[in-house]
């Protein structure tokens, strides 16, 4: 499944307030970081939550938690019971429900298009 991003992202503020929370090289890495919960998320079709341990359990950066902790600051995470979920997951992403309709209409689409030759 494909996740969308913004292009604008690259130089959006909340990134590089993040980023100045992160330190050295810490837009990029907020940025990756956002990225790769997004991905997450949409891969397992969370509507944008983040448990705790898979944010824990993110190796792409040194301390994990941290990092998460500055996109809450910044307004790019929100802190829940459990974890993290993407500010504004939904304005911008289908939910898991949508994504799981159309998966099963492109099924039976597919199935009767093998079944009509």
């Amino acid at each position: 499944m494909w996740a969308k991003l913004d292009d604008a992202l690259i130089d959006h503020r909340k990134i590089f307030i993040a980023g100045k929370i992160i330190g050295a090289n810490g837009p990029a890495i907020a940025l990756g970081f956002w990225t790769i919960g997004l991905l997450w998320s949409n891969k397992h079709l969370t509507d944008g939550f983040l448990p705790t341990a898979v944010v824990e359990g993110l190796r792409h950066v040194k301390d994990p938690a941290s990092v998460a902790d500055a996109l809450v600051k910044a307004e790019l995470f929100d802190k829940t019971d459990g974890g993290y979920a993407i500010h504004d997951y939904h304005e911008y992403n289908p939910s898991a429900k949508a994504i799981k309709k159309k998966r099963k209409e492109d099924a039976l689409r597919k199935q009767g298009d093998r079944n009509a030759h």
